[in-house]
C-alpha cells in the first residue's frame, strides 16, 4: 500500500491551486529532464564504461544538490528520519540502474521508454508473489496483453537478439521497486532530501565499479557529466514532488509521454529512432498498464 498523497502548500500552490494539476505538471517537467539525462548518459556510455558513467553521473548530481541544500537549510537540512528506507531503496536503485546503464549502449531511447512501460505489469506480479495480493481475472488479462506488447517489441526468433533488451527487462522491475519505496519515503522527507540520499547511496554503491573502470574524462565528457548531474537531479526532484501530490497509479499515464520525448531526442541527436513495431508494442503496453492503473485507483478508492 503506498503512502497517502500530501495536499500541503508548495511553491506552485498559488500558480496552480489544484493538487492534481500540480502533480501532473511537475511529472511532465520531470519527464523532460529525464530525457536530457538519458541522452547525456547514452552519449557518455558510447565512449566510456557504462558503470563508470553511472558513478560519475551520481557524483555530478551530488555536486548540484549539496550546494543548493546548504544554501537553503545548512547542515541540518541533510538530516533524515528515514535512513533505512533510503538505504533499502538504494538496493533496488543500484541493481536496476546498473542494468539500465549497460542497456543504454544497445538500444534507442524510444525502445528503452517503451520497455519501461512494463513496470506496472511487474509490480502486479510482484504483489501476488511477495505480498499475497489477490488479482482478479480481468487484471491478469491486462498483464497478458502487456506481455504481448513486450513480445511485439522484442520479437524473439524474428529479429537478432539484442542484449540490451534483456538488460532492460531485468532493470524495469527493480526500478519499479525503487519508485514504490520513493513514494513511501516522499511522505516523510521533502523532495530535495529524498534526491540527496538517493544520490549518496547510489554514488557509494557505484564507487567500486567507477574506480575499477576508471578513465580520465575529456573536457566534452566532463560537460556531459555536468549536464547529466543537472538533468538527473532536477528530474528526480520533480518526480519525487509529484509522488507527494498523487498516487503512482494516477501518474502512470503521464509517463507514457516519455516515448514522445525519447523518439524526438533519438532523431535530434542520433538521426534515427526505434522501428514501427516498437511503437505498436508500446501502444499495446500503454493500453494494458492504463487498465492496471485504473484498477489500482479503484481498489485504492475502496480502501479509503
Amino acid at each position: 500500500m503506498s503512502a497517502p498523497a500530501i495536499d500541503a502548500p508548495d511553491a506552485l500552490s498559488r500558480l496552480i491551486p489544484s493538487r492534481v494539476a500540480r502533480g501532473f505538471t511537475v511529472a511532465v517537467i520531470s519527464g523532460l529532464f529525464f530525457t536530457g539525462l538519458n541522452a547525456s548518459v547514452k552519449e557518455l556510455a558510447g565512449e566510456m564504461p557504462p558503470l563508470l558513467v553511472s558513478w560519475g553521473r551520481w557524483i555530478a548530481g551530488l555536486m548540484v544538490i549539496i550546494p543548493v541544500m546548504m544554501w537553503q537549510n545548512g547542515i541540518a537540512g541533510f538530516a533524515t528520519r528515514s535512513f533505512r528506507m533510503h538505504a533499502f531503496r538504494g538496493v533496488f536503485h543500484f541493481a536496476g540502474y546498473a542494468l539500465w546503464y549497460e542497456a543504454v549502449v544497445w538500444l534507442p531511447l524510444a525502445t528503452m521508454a517503451a520497455l519501461g512501460f512494463t513496470g506496472p505489469i511487474f509490480v502486479t506480479i510482484g504483489a501476488v508473489l511477495f505480498l499475497g495480493e489477490t488479482v482478479r481475472a480481468r487484471r491478469w488479462i491486462a498483464v497478458a496483453i502487456g506481455f504481448l506488447g513486450m513480445l511485439v517489441i522484442v520479437r524473439p526468433g524474428m529479429v537478432a537478439p539484442n542484449p540490451g533488451v534483456w538488460m532492460m527487462l531485468g532493470a524495469v522491475p527493480l526500478i519499479a521497486g525503487s519508485n514504490l519505496v520513493a513514494k513511501a519515503v516522499s511522505s516523510r522527507d521533502p523532495p530535495g532530501l529524498v534526491v540527496f540520499w538517493q544520490s549518496i547511496v547510489a554514488a557509494a554503491c557505484f564507487a567500486p565499479f567507477g574506480l575499477w573502470f576508471w578513465q580520465t574524462p575529456t573536457g566534452p565528457q566532463l560537460l556531459l557529466f555536468a549536464a547529466a548531474g543537472v538533468f538527473g537531479t532536477l528530474g528526480y526532484f520533480f518526480i519525487t514532488w509529484s509522488y507527494r501530490l498523487l498516487d503512482i497509479s494516477a501518474l502512470q499515464p503521464v509517463s507514457f509521454i516519455g516515448i514522445v520525448w525519447a523518439a524526438l531526442m533519438d532523431v535530434a541527436v542520433w538521426g534515427k529512432t526505434s522501428d514501427l513495431w516498437t511503437f505498436v508494442g508500446a501502444a499495446i503496453i500503454v493500453a494494458a498498464t492504463s487498465y492496471i492503473a485504473h484498477r489500482e485507483a479503484v481498489a485504492g478508492g475502496k480502501k479509503k
